[in-house]
Parts: structure tokens; C-alpha cells; sequence
């Protein structure tokens, strides 16, 4: 699991590696896969054509213990993600949602992702 470094991008801090403390990002490719008939998400078709400033909503799977035990919580937080920088093979994107569950996260934290971890475009 990779932990937020002290790369800086517009002066938020970067997370790498597709998870932090107590959260990773869902891999909606193989949910979708998995779950044909009930989890929709973009055609790969979509993916070259995302472009800074578009909006695309991940799926941070809940991963601290106190949180996964407590049945009343979510299993993931759906947030939305502003893409601020495409890099080769992967996208950096702005929070744009406050966490609920998930306190090691703050809007405008920015969160390295790949087209496999879109569940949602706006």
C-alpha cells in the first residue's frame, strides 16, 4: 500500500499507488466484469477522450479493519475526482468530495488512478 509522499501538485498532497491508509481504489473494470447485469461503467472507447477538468467518480473500497466490522458503514465512498494531470497509463485527479469514512482524505488531495478504477463519468 503506498501512503501519501511529499509530492505536491498545486500545492495538495499526492497520493500514489491506488491506496492509502485505510482506503484503495476499486478495480470497476473487473467489478463490472464480475457483475455484468448490475455494475454499469464507461466503454473503453471513453478513455482516450478523458481530458483535464473532466469529472470521473471512483470507488475508494473502505480497507481499516474499525471501519469494515461496523455493518452499518458503507463498503466503499463513491467521490468524484477532477482530472488535473494525465501522465502515461494513468491519470492525477483532485477530490472533489469530503470523505465521510475515510479520514486520511481531504478535498482537493490528489489521487493517482487508472482507467480500470472509473466507475462514472459526469
Amino acid at each position: 500500500m503506498s501512503n501519501q509522499s511529499d509530492e505536491r501538485f498545486d500545492d495538495f498532497p499526492v497520493w500514489r499507488g491506488f491506496a492509502g491508509p485505510g482506503w484503495l481504489l476499486e478495480d470497476c473494470e473487473a467489478a463490472a466484469r464480475a457483475h455484468p447485469k448490475t455494475f454499469k461503467r464507461p466503454a473503453a472507447s471513453r478513455a482516450p477522450k478523458l481530458a483535464v477538468g473532466d469529472l470521473v467518480r471512483l470507488h475508494f473500497l473502505l480497507a481499516d479493519p474499525q471501519m469494515t466490522s461496523q455493518s452499518e458503514n458503507p463498503r466503499a465512498e463513491r467521490m468524484w475526482v477532477e482530472i488535473c494531470a494525465m501522465e502515461p497509463g494513468a491519470f492525477l485527479g483532485h477530490l472533489t468530495n469530503e470523505p465521510q469514512f475515510i479520514g486520511a482524505l481531504s478535498p482537493g488531495d490528489v489521487i493517482e488512478f487508472e482507467w480500470k478504477h472509473v466507475a462514472q463519468l459526469e
